[in-house]
């Protein structure tokens, strides 16, 4: 059977329309996709790529404030002890008498530091002498801070409070700070 010209050229775009639909389908779209996918993936690896970057300068700072904190403890009296040392700020602040009790405890950290606290209960002492306490306590050259504070009104004397506090300093596992 003999195709008239119309029929061959219909059946001729036809084919071409059908080639030119296979190639786009099958070949330029998947490019085309494949292309996006790399774009996302470099977008997202450069994202992964700066947070390491922002996670190395803080190690590198967490590094040094480490090598800091060594070196200040290095500095500190070797026979230091947080209990010792509360013991004479407080006699310091003249609040001694006002101490119910102190309950010392160690947390072990991770490495060679660990975490010394000393557990505090005044009474009756007026709000003069907790201020001058906690600023004596308050030592950053012996790595000495508070850690919590709850502070309530003594209810038989007028005008002084109660006061129970958690000060925690930092030791090497080594050394015996209590």
């Amino acid at each position: 059977m003999a195709l008239s010209r119309r029929d061959r050229a219909s059946l001729s775009i036809g084919g071409s329309l059908l080639l030119i639909f296979i190639v786009v389908q099958f070949v330029v779209f998947p490019l085309v996709d494949k292309r996006k996918r790399l774009r996302k993936t470099i977008a997202s690896r450069q994202v992964a790529v700066q947070e390491m970057r922002d996670m190395q300068l803080q190690y590198g700072q967490l590094n040094e404030q480490s090598h800091g904190l060594e070196k200040q403890l290095a500095q500190r009296s070797p026979d230091f002890s947080l209990f010792s040392f509360l013991e004479k700020m407080a006699t310091e602040s003249k609040i001694k008498d006002h101490i119910l009790y102190m309950k010392p405890s160690t947390v072990t950290g991770d490495g060679d530091l660990r975490q010394v606290m000393v557990e505090m209960k005044l009474q009756i002492i007026g709000l003069k002498q907790l201020v001058t306490f906690l600023g004596h306590i308050e030592s950053p050259e012996n790595v000495v801070t508070l850690k919590r504070i709850s502070i309530q009104e003594n209810k038989k004397v007028k005008g002084t409070l109660d006061v129970i506090m958690q000060v925690i300093s930092i030791d090497q596992q080594g050394r015996n700070s209590g």
